[in-house]
C-alpha cells in the first residue's frame, strides 16, 4: 500500500472512531438527562400527591426538602384511621415518621385500596342495595377526603354525621 492511502484510511478510521465516540457520548448525556427529568418528576407527583410544600437545596432531586402541610397531616390521619380497621391499608408509620415521603409514595401506589373498600362496603349495611361507587372512591377520602363512601365511612366510625 502506498503511504498516502494509509494516510487516507487511517484519517476515515480516526473520523468514524470519532463519530462513534461522538454518538456514544451524545447517547450517555441524553440518558443521563432523561434519568434527571424523571426524578424530577418524582419530586413534583410525590409533592403533588401528598400535599407537601418543597425547598429546592440544588439542582439535584435528591437533595429536595418536603415539608409536610395541613393538608398532609390530614391525609395521612385519614390513611392511619383506615389502617387502623383495615390493616390492609398499609399505613407506613415509619416512613411518615422519617418524611421519607418518596416511600411513602410507593407504599400507597402499592396498596390495593380497591380490596380495601370492598371489604369496608361488605363489614357494613350502609350503601343502599345495587349502589355503584366511582373506582378509587377510598383513595379520594384518604388523598382529598372525597365523601362518597360517607355512609360507609360513618358506620365504621371514621367519619361523622353532617
Amino acid at each position: 500500500m502506498k503511504g498516502s492511502t494509509k494516510k487516507w484510511l487511517i484519517a476515515i478510521l480516526l473520523v468514524i472512531s470519532g463519530s462513534i465516540f461522538g454518538i456514544s457520548m451524545y447517547s450517555e448525556k441524553k440518558n443521563a438527562d432523561r434519568e434527571i427529568e424523571l426524578a424530577w418528576s418524582k419530586v413534583d407527583v410525590t409533592a403533588k400527591d401528598f400535599w407537601l410544600d418543597i425547598m429546592y437545596v440544588n439542582n439535584d432531586p435528591s437533595e429536595v426538602k418536603f415539608f409536610p402541610t395541613e393538608d398532609t397531616n390530614g391525609m395521612m390521619e385519614r390513611w392511619k384511621a383506615v389502617t387502623e380497621l383495615y390493616p390492609e391499608a398499609n399505613y407506613p408509620e415509619e416512613a411518615v415518621e422519617r418524611e421519607d415521603w418518596f416511600e411513602v409514595s410507593r407504599i400507597f401506589s402499592e396498596v390495593d385500596f380497591s380490596e380495601v373498600e370492598q371489604k369496608m362496603i361488605e363489614d357494613t349495611d350502609a350503601l343502599p342495595e345495587g349502589q355503584r361507587l366511582s373506582y378509587g372512591s377510598l383513595e379520594d377520602y384518604i388523598m382529598y377526603r372525597g365523601l362518597e363512601l360517607e355512609p360507609v365511612l360513618i358506620e365504621l366510625g371514621l367519619e361523622q354525621k353532617q
